[in-house]
């Protein structure tokens, strides 16, 4: 502590009448308190250290008659630099890591939905190959596989219209079969990826904003039929999703949740705590942000829902009563499953580091080509007629439902009679 001592006395003998001296006096206690606690590794230590130094200063300062509130301050701001500066650069370097795999990640997504694209692209064409009694089934087959992966296509939006628009060239059973085409796509559309309230929200927005532009240009009357169709067909295919989330995580065996570990599980039950209310903002939110018909079509129908939307909730509850259950066998489970979660999670971050780089130039390489126009121009015919080839399927899928419902309830109604 003397030579600190030593050259903090002689530095600030020689700088007091500077006039950036408070300035030069920061950043001289925070170099001689650097160097004096970056081997120390005990908190306690360091901060045993640093009330050492803190008296040192101020003697120093007092016998030079440097004893203001300022000069205090500047050496306060010095000792608090030290003491911080291994954790800001640690944190910094974090953030820029955070930001360069958030990149990467990203960068991984648009290269696998090119990819499935891609992949879909070439079943197609290869259709024709097979044996002619089974190509009609291939291609529902396909069209199928295209809808349940419709969000990393990128064309939700498009195929929701295109179903909705088929079912207004049917002309029959407008409401039922929008009902059954929103609720099909939303929920098929929440498993496909992760179960996030704002992912939800995001999927329930994109077809009911697409159920409201076809409402508002719609010349046959039939709006009101479409927005209440796909708003309660919204609404039970959210209600449908959390079901299955709630009832698969309810069985899962405790060794098969590794996606799902206590955190997650509380931001999740966190999120679901209120999405009932989430789900009417949202409707307030598309009803504001157009001049159509459909505005008042779903103020009408937000009006009429405070019972209805209560199935959302009942639901959101049960699930939430099962993950406080999953939450709590974990915690009496993690000695058992520590260790081997700590192994795999170590495993695949050290997989994803050594492949992130490679999967990054490819990705990279696959979105510059994507700026080519003529690229992006047949790219974005191929999306229009996948959407309405899977409109149609999504009306088909959902015109065999209502029809089914239908069927059962005049049958149900005939028993009745007897």
């Amino acid at each position: 502590m003397e030579s600190t001592q030593t050259i903090f006395i002689a530095t600030i003998k020689e700088n007091k009448e500077n006039p950036q001296f408070l300035k030069l006096l920061s950043e001289l206690c925070f170099e001689l308190s650097r160097k004096k606690i970056q081997r120390l590794k005990d908190e306690k230590n360091i901060h045993n250290r640093i009330g050492e130094l803190f008296e040192l200063y101020c003697k120093a300062l007092h016998d030079e008659g440097l004893k203001s509130s300022k000069a205090v301050g500047a050496v306060i701001d010095g000792l608090l630099k030290a003491t911080t500066h291994d954790k800001e650069e640690f944190l910094y370097k974090t953030i820029y890591e955070k930001e360069h795999l958030e990149k990467s990640i990203f960068n991984q997504k648009q290269h696998i939905r090119t990819t499935v694209a891609e992949t879909f692209s070439v079943l197609e064409s290869h259709i024709s190959n097979i044996q002619d009694d089974s190509q009609a089934s291939a291609q529902i087959a396909l069209n199928d596989a295209k809808l349940r992966g419709i969000e990393l296509l990128g064309i939700l939006k498009e195929t929701t219209q295109e179903a909705l628009l088929t079912t207004l060239e049917k002309g029959s059973d407008i409401k039922d079969t929008t009902y059954e085409i929103t609720k099909n796509l939303t929920f098929h559309t929440i498993n496909e990826g992760a179960f996030t309230q704002q992912r939800i929200l995001d999927i329930s927005n994109t077809i009911i904003t697409a159920s409201s532009d076809i409402a508002d240009e719609d010349l046959l009357g039939y709006a009101k039929e479409i927005m209440e169709g796909a708003v309660n067909g919204v609404k039970e295919g959210i209600t449908k999703a959390i079901d299955k989330f709630k009832n698969d995580l309810k069985y899962a065996p405790t060794d098969e949740m590794e996606g799902l570990a206590e955190n997650d599980l509380s931001a999740i039950r966190k999120e679901l705590l209120k999405i009932d209310e989430q789900f009417i903002t949202l409707l307030e939110v598309v009803a504001s942000q157009t001049e159509g018909i459909s505005a008042s079509l779903i103020k009408d129908i937000i009006v009429d829902m405070n019972s209805s939307v209560a199935k959302i909730k009942r639901a959101a509850t049960e699930a939430k009563e099962v993950i406080s259950e999953r939450i709590d066998v974990l915690k009496e489970e993690a000695s058992v499953i520590e260790k081997t979660f700590k192994e795999r999670a170590e495993k695949r971050l050290e997989t994803f580091r050594k492949d992130v780089n490679e999967l990054e130039k490819k990705a990279t390489a696959k979105v510059e080509s994507l700026k080519n126009f003529e690229f992006e121009s047949e790219r974005a015919k191929q999306m229009a007629i996948d959407a309405k080839k899977l409109g149609f399927r999504a009306w088909e899928v959902a015109k065999s439902m209502a029809d089914g419902a239908v069927k059962s309830a005049k049958e149900a109604m005939k028993k009745d009679d007897k």
